[in-house]
C-alpha cells in the first residue's frame, strides 16, 4: 500500500491543483491518500483514483463513481469531469502520471530493484530471483504478466513501504517500450535471460531485438549490474560493439558449459547435475571477488531452471546474502500459471506447458517430456509459435526434427505451419507419426484413441492457443463416461 500527501502528488505528477482540501486549512503536507486506484471497483475510503484512459472506456467519466465509491483524491485529465469540492490533479496524460507516481514512490522508499527482460524466460527467470532473495529479504515482484508501462507502474505501488527488494519483470513488443519502463524503476541490477527470435516479425532482425532489450541499462544505476549468459552470442557481439555502458559491471552466468569471458565482473556456472526425487540438483561455483561452492536443488522439469537458479543466486551474492539462505529459497521456486504443471488425466500424464511458446522453449519442453517418460511413450500436441517473422518455416521445421532427434512417440500438431513440422520430423525420422490436425478437438479425439494410461503428453504453443484445455476435455470424455 503506497501512502502519499497531496503535496507529494503534486510534485510526483507535476499537475494542476482544482479544489484544496478543506481539511488542516487546506494543507497540502497534511492531507493524504491510502492507495492507487484506477479502477473504481476497487476504491477503499480514503484512495487516490486515478482515470486511465483506454481503446473503450476512458476513466475520467468515472469520476463521481468513484468519489461516492470513497475516493479523496482524483487524478484526471479532463477538467469537466472534476467533481466540486473533491481535491483533483488535473494533467495532460494519466499514463503518465501514474507512471511519474510510481517513480517518484521507487525513489523515495528506496528499495533495490532488480528488472529482468529478455526473449524467453522472463518470469520464471523473476519467480527464482524473487524466491533467492525472499529466504533473506522482503521481496515484492511482478504479479501475472503485468510487464508493460501500467503494470510495472502498479507492480512498484503495490509494493509494501517496508519492502527491500523489487523484482521487475519487463516486456516489449517494439522498440522503445524497455526503455520507458526502466526509467520508471531505475534498476540496480538488470537481468537479459537471452536474445531470441521471438518478436523478430515486429522487429525485423536480431539486432534490432538485442538493442530493444538493452534499453533496460538506460535506467540502470551507474555502476549498476547486467547478468547475462556466456552462451548467448548477441549479447557476446554487444560488448564486443561497445553497446554496453562502460561503467556497467557485468557478470555471467553458465549452465551449459560455456566459458566465462575475460574481464567479468563476476560468474556462476553450474556442473555435475543429477535427476533426484523429482529434484534437478547441481553443483555451482560463484561469486565476484571470492568464489564458494554450493549443491542447489529445484523442484523443476525443465533443465532450463538450472539458468534461471543461477541468475538468483548471483544476485544474492552480489547483495551479500548468505549463501545456504539463497540456496533454501532457490530450493522454494515453484512455476506459476500454465508452466510445466505435470497433471494426470484418466491415467495419462499431461505436461502443461501452455503458457507461450518460442524456438528455445518449445525444444526445451520436447526435451523435458522425453526424458520424464523414460521407457514409457511420449507425445506432443503442439501449435504455431507466434511472432516470428521470415523464420517462421524454418523454425518450425527445426522443432519438427527436434522431436525426431528426442524420439518422441508422436506428434498432435495444429496451425499454419504444420506441414513444415511434419517436414522437419521426416528429415530425421519418416517413420516418426504426426497427426496434422485442424483444431484442438481433433486432437482430443485423436488422443482418445492414440494414447493409453501411463503415456506423457506434452501440451504446447504460442498462448492464444491456450492449449491446456486440451487436457480437460480430455478428461472430460472420462467424466461423462464416453468412453
Amino acid at each position: 500500500m503506497a501512502r502519499f500527501t497531496l503535496q507529494e502528488l503534486l510534485e510526483a505528477t507535476e499537475g494542476k491543483l482544482l479544489f484544496a482540501p478543506s481539511e488542516n486549512g487546506g494543507d497540502l503536507a497534511a492531507f493524504s491518500v491510502n492507495d492507487i486506484s484506477t479502477d473504481t471497483r476497487t476504491i477503499k475510503e480514503g484512495d487516490l483514483f486515478l482515470a486511465l484512459i483506454g481503446e473503450n472506456f476512458d476513466g475520467n467519466n468515472y469520476a463521481q463513481k468513484a468519489v461516492d465509491a470513497g475516493a479523496s483524491v482524483l487524478v484526471l485529465s479532463k477538467e469537466e469531469c472534476a467533481v466540486q469540492g473533491v481535491p483533483t490533479i488535473l494533467v495532460e496524460d494519466t499514463k503518465i502520471a501514474l507512471e511519474k507516481i510510481a517513480s517518484f514512490y521507487r525513489k523515495r522508499q528506496n528499495f533495490l530493484v532488480v528488472a529482468v527482460t529478455g526473449s524467453v524466460g522472463k518470469t520464471s527467470t523473476r519467480e527464482m530471483v524473487a524466491s533467492a532473495l525472499s529466504a533473506c529479504k522482503k521481496v515484492y515482484a511482478t504479479k501475472n504478466n503485468d510487464n508493460n508501462e501500467i503494470g510495472l507502474s502498479k507492480t512498484i505501488l503495490a509494493a509494501p513501504e517496508d519492502s527491500e527488494i523489487v523484482v521487475l519483470e519487463m516486456g516489449m513488443r517494439l522498440r522503445g517500450e524497455i526503455s520507458e519502463l526502466t526509467h520508471i524503476a531505475l534498476p540496480d541490477i538488470a537481468v537479459i535471460t537471452n536474445i531470441g527470435v521471438a518478436h523478430l516479425e515486429r522487429l525485423g532482425s536480431r539486432e534490432e531485438i538485442l538493442k530493444a532489450k538493452l534499453e533496460i541499462l538506460e535506467g540502470l544505476k551507474e555502476g549498476g549490474l547486467l547478468i547475462i549468459p556466456a552462451a548467448d552470442k548477441m549479447l557476446a557481439m554487444a560488448r564486443e560493439k561497445n553497446w554496453i555502458r562502460k561503467d556497467v559491471k557485468i557478470a555471467y552466468v553458465s549452465a551449459e558449459g560455456a566459458p566465462i569471458p575475460e574481464g567479468a565482473c563476476g560468474s556462476a556456472a553450474s556442473s555435475e547435475m543429477t535427476f533426484q526425487d523429482g529434484k534437478i540438483c547441481f553443483q555451482v561455483e560463484a561469486g565476484f571477488e571470492e568464489r564458494i561452492k554450493k549443491t542447489l536443488a529445484i523442484s523443476v522439469i525443465g533443465i532450463h531452471h538450472v539458468g534461471n537458479a543461477l541468475v538468483g543466486f548471483l544476485c544474492g551474492l552480489y547483495l551479500h546474502l548468505s549463501p545456504d539462505k539463497l540456496a533454501e529459497g532457490i530450493a522454494s521456486f515453484s512455476q506459476i500459471g500454465h508452466r510445466e504443471k505435470l497433471k494426470d488425466e484418466a491415467g495419462v500424464h499431461f505436461l502443461d506447458d501452455a503458457y507461450n511458446a518460442g524456438p528455445e522453449s518449445m525444444s526445451s519442453a520436447m526435451t523435458s517430456i522425453r526424458r520424464l517418460a523414460g521407457s514409457a511413450r511420449a507425445f506432443a500436441c503442439i501449435g504455431d509459435m507466434l511472432e516470428l517473422g521470415e523464420v517462421s518455416e524454418e523454425k518450425h521445421f527445426e522443432i519438427g526434427a527436434h522431436a525426431a532427434l528426442e524420439k518422441l512417440d508422436g506428434l498432435f500438431v495444429i496451425g499454419d505451419y504444420k506441414e513444415k513440422v511434419k517436414e522437419g520430423v521426416a528429415s530425421v525420422d519418416p517413420s516418426l507419426p504426426v497427426f496434422l490436425c485442424k483444431d484442438k478437438e481433433e486432437i482430443v479425439n485423436r488422443l482418445r484413441e492414440i494414447v493409453k494410461p501411463g503415456d506423457f503428453v506434452l501440451l504446447k504453443a504460442s498462448h492464444s492457443f491456450e492449449m491446456y484445455t486440451i487436457s480437460e476435455e480430455y478428461a472430460s470424455i472420462f467424466k461423462e463416461g464416453e468412453c
